[in-house]
């Protein structure tokens, strides 16, 4: 929801398809005969695991940044009806 939804949406997209890939790199490691194909599908594999883990923290930013938010303004609403009692007190 938001602003921010179509970024999310295609960070989502994103992740599914490096994932993919990542599987695709381990099944060609796991057929590899020589040891140089071997650490090429393997380094393929490790930076889209990678990619995927750091995507990840990235909602996981954007969803505690959000709670937070929302926590400041319910504060603030509190401070806010605090003054205004003491205000209105003799």
């Amino acid at each position: 929801q938001g602003k921010m939804k179509w970024i999310a949406m295609y960070s989502f997209f994103m992740i599914l398809v490096i994932f993919a890939l990542s599987i695709y790199c381990l099944v060609e490691f796991l057929k590899a005969e020589e040891i140089r194909e071997m650490l090429l599908w393997g380094a393929g594999m490790t930076v889209g695991i990678v990619m995927v883990g750091m995507l990840k923290m990235w909602h996981w930013m954007q969803m505690d940044k959000n709670a937070l938010l929302r926590e400041i303004k319910r504060l603030e609403l509190q401070v806010g009806l605090l003054v205004k009692k003491m205000n209105n007190t003799p």
